[in-house]
């Protein structure tokens, strides 16, 4: 059963959750266990979770659902006024109306319509209840209260929102996700607008879900053979640049097989792959970022995103420990062998 865990600041609001739902089960120490998310509208999936998703959006504002509070707007009004039509929508349809027209405090992190219109093809995948709870923050977050990779909280139980700050591109990102629109106050919390949708699929950290993934086979037997796997599953934060099958399948045989034999030189060319600190697409600037191997990343943001001559194929898969962006060529750094001489595989690619 999931488990809310409340900030010892609102324990009033926490004796009047327990009293307004008597489907909260309060624990004590501000946890509550959720039957009242356990019993939402939509067919049920084993897990209680509801079946509603993205693709069945339409715009349209339900009928009830958005409760007008009687002085300054609750959130969901906020987000009416806004024009957020589906992120309403959203709300209603799984049941967190009951819970934002509460009077919180909540951060509510909202997609405009757009976003919902323009999400990745594989948040199609993740039930609606889920999306909805991600977006929902505990407790009230000003936009000048935000830290670089702060953490927050949120309604989808042991899932946190990572804020960063990007001086270069001017970019306040929630899990990547631009802020377009910040501080819009309400009688409950406060609403960030979002220029994208959040979709929170992964609950590890980066090494722990690459080794989930099929794409990522030949990372994974590299990471294990070099013992860089508990490296990657430590607290980072880190962006990790992570080559596809595809992509080592464009390495020459020899130059595989010599890395393969030369696990200081693997272990080198795979920290190459990794920069420390959280750096999401919208982060990204022309420029270099300098890598846990010790040397640099050209980046490139042009008419797509670069790194030295490979591709981000898919950008800004948020984990518990940073980001992962998958790339289509392996990054190769200047190595020198066993005797202090240059690598030099005999052929780069086939």
């Amino acid at each position: 059963m999931g488990i809310i865990r409340v900030a010892a600041f609102a324990i009033g609001c926490v004796l009047s959750l327990a009293v307004a739902y008597p489907n909260l089960d309060y624990l004590g120490n501000g946890s509550f266990a959720l039957r009242f998310f356990n019993s939402v509208p939509g067919r049920p999936d084993d897990f209680g979770r509801s079946l509603h998703t993205i693709e069945t959006l339409t715009g349209a504002l339900p009928e009830s659902g958005v409760k007008p509070s009687g002085r300054r707007n609750n959130l969901l009004e906020v987000a009416k006024r806004l024009n957020l039509t589906k992120l309403v929508e959203a709300v209603t349809k799984v049941g967190l109306h009951h819970v934002l027209n509460h009077e919180g405090p909540f951060t509510l992190f909202a997609p405009t319509n757009e976003a919902f219109d323009n999400v990745p093809g594989y948040c199609s995948d993740v039930p609606l209840l889920d999306i909805v709870k991600y977006h929902v923050a505990l407790g009230a977050h000003k936009k000048m209260e935000f830290k670089n990779n702060v953490q927050l909280n949120t309604l989808l139980v042991g899932r946190r929102v990572r804020v960063n700050i990007y001086p270069n591109t001017k970019e306040i990102t929630a899990s990547g996700r631009s802020v377009s629109s910040p501080d819009n106050r309400a009688s409950n919390g406060i609403l960030h607008v979002l220029s994208g949708v959040m979709c929170a699929l992964y609950k590890g950290n980066a090494a722990f879900e690459l080794q989930r993934c099929p794409s990522f086979g030949i990372l994974n037997s590299f990471l294990n053979m070099t013992d860089l796997y508990n490296a990657l599953n430590a607290d980072g934060p880190f962006t990790v640049f992570a080559p596809t099958d595809s992509a080592f399948a464009k390495l020459s045989p020899d130059l595989v097989n010599d890395l393969k034999n030369n696990l200081t030189a693997l272990k080198e060319v795979l920290l190459y792959h990794v920069v420390p600190d959280v750096w999401y697409a919208a982060g990204l600037s022309p420029g270099q970022l300098k890598t846990l191997q010790g040397q640099k990343l050209t980046v490139d943001v042009n008419s797509a995103i670069t790194i030295n001559d490979a591709n981000v194929v898919l950008p800004d898969a948020t984990v518990g420990n940073g980001v992962v962006h998958a790339i289509d060529t392996v990054l190769l750094p200047k190595l020198a062998d066993g005797a202090g001489a240059p690598f030099k595989p005999s052929v780069l690619l086939v």
